[in-house]
């Protein structure tokens, strides 16, 4: 069908729909740039940290079932201290205590240029982030009504000849998922991703076996800001070569508290 017998009105609105669509990559950089932000103002904020670990027998049974809980703190400057307080759904010894809290009078004396050393370190760790827009091929698949609004569905695969720039980049080849985006926000509220392939880390060090998934996602606080939810790791994996096991561990957050500590002044 020739275009010029379609009504006037049907090329207006596939012209509109068109317009609607943003560019995926340009969407996914933007978001990345925003979830950076959003990381770095996070750090101002107390909460509590649940980290449940499962390992499973070949056979897949339950192996052993770890469960501690940590007061995140923030002490300024981007610092912050992980208080470990409980431990299988008991406290942790009084010894134990102790010496947590002596670790945390230790660091909260540091001074401003030590504490942001420890964040720019931070910084350093997640610079794949910043390759996450150019590592893959992106395709808008539709939209998602979430509890925190209306996102952008997005599928990612590799990009054929991308050279990875950071350590954790070089995984990027062997990894495929899906982004949700809030359309008002650009945020990530939930991504997901599969290893279609054995994954090396480091020197050999560990190895992830091909179907291990990840889920991350995030909340919106009632002050607007974005934060941390739960993240989620499935996989069998390989370490130093020679032990192999299966596992899963979840990790959520939750009491989220402004802190009136003083953030990092200089970004890198």
């Amino acid at each position: 069908m020739h275009s010029a017998r379609l009504p006037a009105f049907v090329l207006l609105f596939g012209s509109v729909l068109l317009a609607a669509q943003p560019d995926p990559r340009e969407l996914v950089r933007q978001s990345v740039r925003n979830g950076e932000s959003a990381w770095r103002q996070s750090l101002e904020y107390f909460c509590v940290e649940n980290d449940l670990d499962r390992e499973f027998n070949p056979e897949g049974a339950v192996r052993s079932v770890s469960d501690d809980v940590y007061d995140l703190i923030p002490l300024g400057y981007g610092d912050f201290y992980q208080q470990h307080i409980r431990h299988d759904n008991e406290p942790l010894a009084r010894e134990d205590m102790a010496r947590g809290e002596a670790e945390l009078a230790k660091l909260r004396h540091l001074s401003p240029a030590e504490k942001q050393r420890q964040f720019h370190k931070l910084v350093t760790e997640r610079a794949y982030m910043l390759e996450v827009p150019d590592a893959f091929n992106y395709t808008i698949v539709g939209t998602d009504n979430l509890p925190s609004g209306p996102a952008w569905i997005l599928e990612a695969v590799p990009r054929p000849g991308y050279v990875p720039l950071s350590r954790y980049a070089h995984m990027f080849h062997a990894m495929r998922g899906k982004l949700w985006i809030d359309q008002k926000d650009l945020q990530w509220v939930k991504a997901e991703a599969v290893a279609t392939e054995d994954v090396s880390f480091g020197f050999f060090i560990a190895r992830l076996s091909k179907g291990s998934r990840i889920t991350i996602e995030q909340m919106r606080l009632p002050d607007g800001q974005w934060v941390p939810k739960r993240i989620e790791a499935r996989a069998a994996a390989r370490t130093f070569l020679f032990f192999n096991h299966n596992f899963e561990e979840q990790v959520t957050y939750s009491d989220y508290r402004k802190s009136s500590a003083p953030m990092v002044t200089a970004q890198r």
